[in-house]
């Protein structure tokens, strides 16, 4: 069963209510997309989170987003799911400013939960219009 985005927004929601950082709570939202087990995907997605381990470099909801397209897009040519990735992060960027933790995490900006269930909206949009 494909999730709405409502509904995928809430299992997001719920994934970070569990702790799960932000790319666990991105990429295990898409399970419906990727057939993979969430647990696995968990695991794979733990040393993403806080922007790279900590570093606060890339938001770890665009990390999710670019590990979805991965397998989303998979089959494709790389050039091809570049873009992809490129389409998602630049709909991020404008949306947000920055796909930085570190810009991100700056006085009087969104907090991590709403930038987590941005991605995943844009992410579940972007799929939706490419029929996957």
């Amino acid at each position: 069963m494909k999730y709405s985005i409502e509904q995928r927004k809430e299992l997001a929601r719920r994934l970070r209510a569990e702790g799960r950082n932000c790319c666990q709570s991105v990429a295990m939202a898409f399970d419906d997309v990727t057939g993979l087990d969430g647990e696995t995907v968990g695991r794979l997605a733990e040393g993403f989170g806080s922007g790279f381990g900590g570093r606060q470099e890339v938001c770890g909801a665009v990390s999710g987003t670019t590990m979805i397209c991965g397998v989303a897009y998979a089959g494709m040519d790389r050039k091809d799911i570049y873009g992809k990735v490129k389409a998602a992060m630049g709909a991020f960027e404008q949306l947000e400013g920055s796909c930085s933790c570190r810009d991100l995490k700056g006085p009087g900006r969104k907090p991590c939960l709403e930038l987590i269930t941005d991605a995943v909206e844009i992410l579940h949009r972007q799929l939706e219009a490419d029929g996957r």
